[in-house]
């Protein structure tokens, strides 16, 4: 009888299992559904667009290198004891799939959005929309800029859903501007305004988008588009 019966730990693992497939299928198909809605194109290019940013997600750049941290180093020999310092160098790269792909589409869909709206319009709710997210981003060491999830697609598509009503624009742009500023304020915002603040994560290598197609770069414009839904 007891054969048949789950262990504690194998429980959760097997729920893992079931779950975490029907987690990623759901995220694959809402993702290409959001490609659907701001560029218009048919299910197949979205997927195909979903597909590229996944397979760039593995593949960093490398930009430039610079000094990382000091880390001494403390050895005893023979009951004597000393210190080596050692200042190891960090690389800052940009991911290819969640930093270069997501802005190339961010900037494809701000040229589509200078039809209808002036570029004043969009400027102001990128600005404001990085404000937010740079006073909310914090370098943790070890880890990279962190911000509280929700907060940039939230900032993104509610200052979109102001400036459209502000200027008496068509509501149904909101999804492809939050998509754009959410994009492109959370890079700006969080990762390149905070460049100065690279020393305090440490050494090895800083990538921008490193977290592939879950970084927060990616995500902002997906929950951004999410968001702006439930304005219109």
């Amino acid at each position: 009888m007891r054969d048949y019966i789950f262990p504690p730990l194998i429980l959760p693992l097997f729920l893992l299992l079931i779950f975490l497939p029907l987690l990623l299928l759901m995220f694959l198909f809402t993702g290409t559904a959001v490609f659907q809605l701001v560029f218009g194109v048919d299910a197949e290019t979205a997927m195909l667009i979903f597909l590229f940013i996944l397979i760039g997600s593995f593949i960093n750049i490398p930009i430039y290198e610079r000094e990382g941290v000091v880390y001494e180093t403390t050895y005893r020999v023979f009951g004597l004891m000393y210190a080596v310092k050692k200042r190891q160098k960090m690389v800052v790269a940009v991911n290819l799939g969640g930093c270069v792909f997501p802005s190339i589409l961010a900037i494809k869909a701000l040229f589509d959005l200078l039809r209808y709206i002036p570029f004043s319009a969009w400027l102001a709710t990128f600005l404001l929309a990085s404000a937010v997210i740079y006073y909310f981003a914090r370098p943790v060491p070890n880890v990279g800029i962190v911000v509280p999830m929700l907060i940039p697609p939230l900032t993104a598509a509610f200052f979109s859903f102001l400036t459209l009503m502000m200027i008496d624009a068509p509501v149904l742009l909101l999804p492809k501007l939050a998509f754009s500023t959410g994009v492109l304020s959370a890079l700006f915002g969080a990762d390149i305004l905070h460049l100065k603040d690279l020393e305090k994560i440490g050494s090895g290598v800083v990538s921008i988008g490193g977290a592939g197609t879950f970084d927060g770069i990616f995500l902002t414009g997906i929950f951004a588009v999410i968001f702006s839904v439930l304005f219109v």
